[in-house]
């Protein structure tokens, strides 16, 4: 005799969860983190062929990772500031510690957002040309390693790895320069440099502005 094979229907399939958005985009900032830290050349080429809206930099990018230095400043400042000595510890009064970890974040922000315009500015003197986007691209992935050390603000005495994610952030600009925005090659680091200095320049004529009308 034939067996008989049981023919009943199976039983609805289990579906996986459905990742959310979220979370998607933390890994795709991650990934763009790792690759950028390990493989910059072909991740520099993999960003200047990428479409991005000015918008979606902001949201995705730079205020996110803009978060980083403020609030690892505030827990720093709150949790460390009353016993450290004075040589190490931060000395700002109790009651001024939000607006510096405010005067932080629209410090990193505007940093960014202003290097880029300066980008914008000097390229044509360098064989590129005045690309807004593209410089905006330059000017935020470039600076992810030096605001996700931010994270160590936390411990002032840890600032050496900052200096660390500074020498990585200035070879990722000079990296983005030649791959993104068409720097003449040989020319990237005097760009760099000029663009750097006038940065410099810049955030210390605001901040003089900004503590004379009591910003800060």
């Amino acid at each position: 005799m034939r067996a008989r094979v049981n023919r009943r229907p199976a039983g609805p399939c289990a579906l996986p969860a459905p990742v959310a958005p979220a979370a998607i985009l933390g890994a795709v900032i991650l990934r763009r983190m790792y690759l950028l830290l390990f493989y910059p050349r072909a991740e520099w080429d993999e960003i200047a062929r990428e479409t991005i809206r000015v918008d979606t930099l902001v949201r995705s990018y730079i205020l996110p990772l803009s978060l980083i230095p403020p609030i690892a400043t505030v827990i720093g400042m709150k949790t460390f500031d009353a016993s450290w000595n004075p040589a190490a510890g931060y000395q700002v009064p109790p009651d001024e510690i939000y607006a510096a970890g405010v005067a932080t974040l629209f410090g990193s922000i505007g940093s960014i957002f202003l290097l880029a315009a300066i980008f914008r500015l000097i390229a044509p003197m360098y064989g590129s040309s005045r690309d807004f986007v593209a410089a905006l691209k330059v000017a935020t992935f470039g600076a992810i390693p030096v605001l996700v050390a931010g994270v160590v603000l936390i411990v002032p005495v840890l600032v050496i790895v900052s200096v660390v994610a500074l020498c990585h952030t200035l070879y990722l600009y000079w990296l983005g320069a030649h791959h993104v925005l068409g720097v003449e090659a040989g020319a990237q680091a005097e760009f760099i440099g000029v663009s750097m200095t006038m940065l410099g320049g810049a955030s210390v004529l605001l901040g003089a502005g900004a503590s004379s009308l009591g910003l800060f």
